[in-house]
């Protein structure tokens, strides 16, 4: 038997906020579990053990909060604990509510529930939070919103996956041969990832067969459901009249047989009693659908909470005392154990792995060869793979969001960042592979060592060896997770280094297919374009990522370097400073905002930005090139020489800048180190003809005229066509006045 509740949508009437109530609850029992009305109730037989979540306050504050998510959590959970609800033991509720309830402590808690459960008891899963599906045409998984949930890219974690709630539902119910309970209350309030209709096709997810089932939908199709502080408080309108009519208020409606017992069809009659006239009185329309066995009893009633529910209808169901997802039925002895508490004091300070003398993984390898903890080990081991996903799933959720700190990590790859495989490879291992989290743990441990390697390739100059490491990686990551968006976007900007555009373009395209409102993959598709010299595409992709996020730097960088090739210097400096402002670590921009200026003549603030621009990036080795090359415009040689020295010391293969340093030897009159900083070019440049007059001049001044004569004649065979330069530029004077320059310019065509 399997009961079913499915909400619709519904603006919030509180403060004139927009709120939509997707609610739907499922009754799960056992192959074998026949509707017959002489069968105790559920919490009434068995071990009956509860994981209850409850989210109003998400982390993401572009997901809109909710009003009475976990209020109605709080209901439930007291509702289970009462006598009508069968007293369930504290220590056999699990429950999360807002922050506590994150993908990681999710997974955890669902996890214990089916390692506990055994044949014959009840297991109780309740959800109250959003509810969404990213992509309605190729993505067909709904996700339930965890309070780390990020309000784009759902597969990039912080969002529990319905395809997982249905393979616990299944094991518990048929494997296990338990009695599931399922209740799902996926709240709307606001504009999430899919829409109206990624909510909608969400509710069809959960609506679909799990097991033998009846079906309870709070609503009818296009009708909204209802919350606010007139039922109990501040309730889901459905869930206040649900625990009601189970508590007894629903007892001998069907038959005026007050048998103290609750079936499907008084429950039924119950909600459409009161649920219908509630809605008309807020000038909205509400009528539940039930489907299903109508004689299964449901709950049987506690005569002193029925009648204390009559002398006292309508006041605010009470909250209960708090419960911590702590099994109570650990003794003193344990929970007192040194080993113990400081395995808790070093999951509170973060240390999870390191040092390795002292953290919480070291401590849980030592608690296995203590006796007195075995007990607890299993809630230790759980718990310690909840954390160790936390810290890495805030780190996705950060740059899901570019958020500044977060891109400032990642361009240094920062020691933490690099500890994310790790942390995701041991709590894979804690799980086992048995696990449903197991596969999307390895699947983004993957993910984060290829970003470590691209990321380390993005500080070197010969670094394509490291993006096919890092491509190899990202594969690996869609072989474990087809679905993984963000995997696909890291190829993008593998592919797009190594000047593969078409291809990072396909990745960043499929990115976007699977996850449309994430804004990064739409600014990448800017970028590949741009490359691709497809502008007019470029900056439409680009507005489209303003359009979503305007505080996203990333398509500002991309207008202002348009506009900059375009040769607009007005709008490139409007949005490079918008860029810098809204991320003032972004090194690129700070480093194209100093070009500007200086194109401009402005030295004075392009010297700040590059000087911004080393801060940021010390390593950046043409922000010292720009930066000497102002030195020496404004007739600061020393210092221009001193600074084109430190982009070589930072790349010694920097050949534009042992140009411009033989450039300024030949202003200084320093011929023979003009000579050697042209021949360390031409090393490096050998084709190329500029570099060549250089060397040539250098010769010329050093009275060396037959080989300077044949550098001459190279550069002109290489296409060199400034004989303007040649027959007034005083490096050449000396050369000028021998009759095999006149024949040489005159051979090439002058």
């Amino acid at each position: 038997m399997y009961i079913f509740q499915q909400h619709q949508w519904l603006p919030c009437l509180m403060k004139n906020k927009s709120a939509f109530h997707l609610l739907l609850a499922f009754l799960i029992l056992s192959q074998g579990w026949a509707a017959d009305a002489q069968i105790p109730s559920i919490g009434q037989q068995g071990t009956t053990r509860a994981v209850i979540i409850g989210i109003s306050d998400y982390q993401n504050d572009q997901i809109p909060d909710l009003q009475f998510a976990d209020v109605d959590a709080a209901a439930f959970a007291a509702f289970l604990q009462s006598d009508a609800g069968g007293k369930v033991p504290a220590e056999n509720i699990r429950l999360l509510l807002n922050e506590k309830a994150t993908k990681g402590q999710m997974g955890a808690e669902l996890t214990w529930l089916i390692q506990a459960t055994k044949k014959g008891d009840q297991a109780i899963i309740y959800f109250a939070g959003h509810g969404d599906m990213e992509n309605i045409t190729i993505d067909q998984h709904g996700f339930l919103l965890a309070y780390d949930a990020t309000n784009a890219n759902y597969w990039l974690g912080g969002a529990f996956d319905i395809i997982y709630l249905k393979s616990m539902v299944k094991t518990l119910a048929l494997q296990n041969g338990a009695k599931v309970l399922l209740i799902t209350d996926a709240c709307r309030a606001g504009k999430l990832a899919g829409g109206d209709a990624g909510v909608q096709a969400t509710a069809e997810r959960l609506a679909e067969q799990f097991a033998n089932e009846v079906k309870i939908l709070s609503c009818q199709p296009n009708q909204f459901s209802l919350e606010g502080a007139d039922w109990g408080g501040g309730r889901g309108l459905f869930s206040y009249y649900l625990i009601n009519g189970l508590k007894g208020l629903a007892d001998g409606l069907a038959d005026n047989n007050k048998d103290l017992s609750v079936n499907l069809l008084e429950l039924q009659l119950y909600l459409f009693q009161n649920i219908p006239v509630q809605a008309a009185l807020k000038g909205k329309s509400q009528i539940p659908k039930i489907e299903g066995d109508l004689s299964s009893v449901l709950y049987r009633v506690n005569e002193d909470t029925l009648m204390a529910m009559l002398d006292r209808s309508n006041q605010a169901t009470p909250m209960f005392a708090s419960i911590d997802s702590r099994s109570r039925s650990i003794t003193a002895d344990t929970i007192t154990h040194p080993l113990y508490r400081q395995f808790q004091q070093a999951l509170d300070r973060g240390q999870l792995l390191y040092p390795e003398d002292g953290s919480a993984y070291a401590l849980f390898q030592q608690m296995q060869n203590e006796e007195s903890l075995q007990p607890l080990l299993n809630d230790v081991r759980l718990k310690l793979a909840a954390r160790l996903q936390d810290d890495a799933q805030q780190a996705i959720n950060d740059y899901i969001q570019s958020s500044p700190q977060e891109m400032a990590r990642r361009w240094k790859l920062s020691d933490t960042y690099q500890a994310y495989p790790e942390y995701l490879g041991k709590a894979a291992a804690l799980l086992g592979p048995d696990n449903f989290q197991y596969k999307g743990l390895r699947a983004r441990q993957a993910y984060f060592e290829g970003l470590n390697l691209r990321l380390l390739a993005d500080q070197v100059v010969r670094r394509d060896s490291l993006l096919h490491l890092a491509i190899q990686k990202q594969e690996e990551a869609l072989a474990l997770d087809s679905m993984a968006a963000y995997a696909y976007n890291e190829l993008g900007l593998c592919y797009l280094r190594l000047k593969k555009k078409e291809e990072a373009l396909a990745y960043f395209q499929k990115t976007h297919t699977l996850s449309p409102a994430w804004v990064i993959p739409i600014a990448n598709m800017g970028t590949a374009l741009q490359d691709m010299g497809k502008i007019e595409e470029a900056i439409e992709k680009a507005r489209e990522a303003i359009a979503i996020r305007e505080s996203y730097p990333v398509p500002h960088y991309n207008l202002g370097i348009i506009a900059l090739r375009q040769g607009d210097n007005e709008t490139a400096r409007e949005q490079f400073l918008k860029a810098v402002q809204y991320d003032p670590t972004y090194v690129d921009a700070y480093y194209a905002l100093a070009y500007v200026y200086w194109a401009e003549d402005n030295y004075g603030p392009a010297r700040e930005a590059l000087f911004r621009t080393i801060e940021l990036s010390p390593s950046k080795f043409d922000a010292y090139n720009l930066l000497a090359t102002i030195a020496k415009k404004t007739g600061n040689y020393a210092e221009a020489e001193a600074t084109y020295r430190q982009a070589l010391a930072v790349d010694p293969n920097f050949s534009l800048a042992y140009y411009n340093l033989g450039e300024l030897y030949l202003i200084q009159n320093n011929y023979p180190a003009a000579e050697e900083s042209f021949r360390a070019y031409l090393q490096l440049k050998p084709e190329d003809a500029d570099g060549m007059v250089g060397l040539s001049a250098a010769l010329s001044q050093q009275e060396q005229f037959g080989p300077a004569l044949e550098w001459l004649e190279k550069a002109l065979g290489n296409g060199y066509s400034n004989f303007s330069n040649l027959r007034s530029n005083s490096n050449f004077e000396g050369l000028r006045d021998r009759p095999e320059f006149q024949v040489l310019l005159e051979r090439f065509g002058e």
